[in-house]
């Protein structure tokens, strides 16, 4: 048995559970609240939460970990394919660990303090974030799937994930901005 290609399936066992299943989660907050059924959506942010600290971020430090791994006994350089995915997995890291945890732990309190309105509030904002988040996954995604060197023009396609997480964070802003003039 390779030892390599067993470190490879369990880097895409984790990867699949980390993007995958946040992903899935994400897209039943978003039909929750798409529905307004305020209650559902808190039980969604509730387990968004619970998840988040508990399955997604260490599936995430233990696919970075594994990919670093194989690099290591692939004898990898340092392409843009890997360059570009440690530093946006940081990035991803950093916003999930210091606000969209605990903004939806913040959500989650005020929801059971007894201000669905206010906790409502707050998991729509932390929301948009979590679309940054997402775009900044599946562009990793990308980046494993294509390794594109530093001069590939296939590097436009995890930079069009980044752009789309990006949009659809501030399409509502853009929105009530416009509706307010």
């Amino acid at each position: 048995m390779d030892p390599y290609l067993l470190l490879k399936s369990l880097h895409v066992a984790l990867a699949i559970l980390w993007v995958g299943g946040a992903s899935i989660l994400t897209l039943l907050v978003v039909i929750l609240m798409g529905r307004g059924d305020d209650e559902a959506t808190m039980t969604g942010i509730f387990h968004v939460a619970l998840l988040g600290n508990r399955v997604f971020a260490p599936a995430g430090m233990a696919t970075i970990a594994s990919g670093l791994a194989l690099g290591w006994l692939g004898g990898w350089d340092w392409d843009a394919w890997t360059v570009l995915a440690i530093a946006i997995f940081a990035c991803t890291f950093v916003l999930g660990a210091a606000v969209l945890g605990p903004t939806c732990e913040r959500a989650v309190k005020t929801w059971k303090a007894g201000d669905l309105a206010g906790a409502t509030a707050i998991g729509r904002r932390v929301l948009r974030l979590v679309a940054i988040d997402r775009g900044a996954q599946w562009a990793i995604i990308a980046l494993m799937v294509m390794k594109p060197g530093w001069t590939d023009p296939a590097l436009a396609v995890p930079a069009a994930s980044l752009l789309v997480g990006l949009a659809v964070a501030l399409r509502p802003a853009v929105r009530r901005a416009a509706q307010a003039t």
